[in-house]
């Protein structure tokens, strides 16, 4: 490949990725901000992956997933992330439900591995952001 056709396809890319968030979209508030960052270290590592092999993480947004129950405060969320790696066959992910609280310092310290159950949400049901 050529650098031409290396630099039209870097452009292409970043065209593609700068418009993933669609005309208007909202920035992400502090709040989002700090939980997205803790996610990028936590769900990964905490379940299963090694930090190393690890290329990015991706979150559905905590504040659009809050949790309606009284068991738990109103600045509780729930949230899918999806953690992409490289290994020996690969690129692969690995998805984790993290539960994390606003209020609390750390808003969490560690997500679980996602596992499929009838009529649960999967990672594709919502929109994600990067994570980190």
């Amino acid at each position: 490949m050529n650098r031409s056709t290396r630099i039209a396809l870097g452009a292409l890319l970043i065209l593609s990725l700068s418009s993933c968030a669609g005309p208007g979209a909202a920035p992400v508030s502090d709040e989002d901000a700090a939980a997205l960052a803790t996610l990028a270290k936590v769900a990964g590592p905490t379940s299963n992956v090694d930090p190393a092999a690890i290329t990015r993480t991706e979150c559905w947004l905590p504040s659009d997933h809050l949790i309606a129950d009284e068991t738990v405060n109103d600045t509780t969320w729930r949230v899918l992330c999806r953690t992409h790696y490289v290994d020996e066959s690969g690129d692969r992910y690995q998805d984790a439900t993290c539960v994390g609280d606003f209020a609390a310092e750390p808003m969490l310290d560690h997500c679980y591995r996602w596992a499929p159950y009838t009529g649960t949400p999967v990672f594709e049901d919502y929109p994600a952001v990067a994570a980190g």
